[in-house]
Formats: C-alpha cells, sequence, structure tokens
C-alpha cells in the first residue's frame, strides 16, 4: 500500500508540474511537446525516411535494366539510374520467375550492376520451385545494400527472360 502511495504522488506531482508550466508558459510547452513527440505529418516514413527518398523499381522480364516506380503505381520506361550524389540503400527484394523448373528444383536469383555484371549480393537468394514450376522469394534486408552513384541495376532472371523482380529502398546523400 506504501509503494502505490508513492506512485501516486509522484505521478500527482508530475501532472501539477505540468499544469503549472501549462500556465504559466503556454509556448514552451507546446515546444517541449513537439520535441518529445517530432512527429511532422507528410515528411518521414516508419524508416526515418523522407518519404520523396524512397525508391521502388520493378525488373521487367526482357529488360536489362529495373525501372523507377512512382507513388502512382506508373512504370517508367527509361532506365533506373542511381542520382548523382546520392546512394540508393536497398531494403527489399523480391522476385518471380516462372519458367518450367521441375518441381522441387533449387533455383536463385540476383540483382547486379547493369554496367558490369557484378552483383551486389555474394550469396544469390534461392528458393525451390513449386508443382507449376515457379519459384518466388524476398529478401529484406536490415542494414540495406549500397548502391551508388551512376549505377543502373539489373535482376538476372528478368534480363534472362525468365521473371521479373521488385527492389525497394531509400536514397542517402553522399558525403
Amino acid at each position: 500500500m506504501n509503494m502505490m502511495r508513492k506512485m501516486l504522488t509522484a505521478f500527482g506531482v508530475i501532472f501539477l508540474g505540468a499544469l503549472f508550466l501549462a500556465a504559466l508558459a503556454p509556448r514552451v510547452t507546446r515546444a517541449v511537446a513537439a520535441a518529445l513527440v517530432q512527429i511532422v505529418p507528410g515528411t518521414a516514413t516508419h524508416i526515418g525516411q523522407n518519404e520523396s527518398r524512397m525508391v521502388s523499381l520493378y525488373c521487367i522480364v526482357n529488360n536489362n535494366f529495373c525501372n523507377l516506380v512512382d507513388s502512382s503505381g506508373n512504370v517508367a520506361s527509361a532506365p533506373y539510374q542511381v542520382p548523382a550524389g546520392f546512394t540508393l540503400i536497398i531494403t527489399d527484394y523480391e522476385y518471380k520467375a516462372s519458367l518450367s523448373f521441375a518441381a522441387g528444383e533449387f533455383v536463385c536469383d540476383t540483382f547486379l550492376n547493369a554496367s558490369n555484371d557484378l552483383p551486389f549480393l555474394n550469396v544469390p537468394s534461392c528458393a525451390l520451385a513449386d508443382k507449376n514450376g515457379s519459384f518466388y522469394g524476398k529478401e529484406h534486408f536490415t542494414a540495406g545494400v549500397r548502391v551508388g552513384s551512376g549505377v543502373t541495376l539489373l535482376d538476372f532472371d528478368a534480363s534472362a527472360h525468365e521473371g521479373n523482380a521488385n527492389i525497394q529502398g531509400y536514397l542517402v546523400p553522399n558525403n
């Protein structure tokens, strides 16, 4: 009972202090509340990045490059190139291929630098083909995969006429 009384007294003191501060200095109170919450609608995503820096790419079958997808879902016709002065941090990679693989066959996909075919993943992402000969996979990169300025990405299976892929990430300025 004594512990409960002490907790209620502490909460009461904090509450009265907040009321006192709000009555004497309402601007300071609002500034403190805004600093504690730090929510600015429309500017930052759940990963703390400005939504204008988010990048969605679609790697279409038969293309040797990935295309930018805008926020309305429209796919650009030109290859996407990481803008000068920025690094693309890839957070998610999803792919699908369906070229009549044998059921249970172990098949892989990866994304590459379109200009020199160097992969960004040391080990490609792999999955087992389903009973229809298709395979699907997705990867989430907690730390992200860095792609430098001027690089155009391609998906291996999309360029080999076997599937397509989606790549998600965000741009950060180069230092």
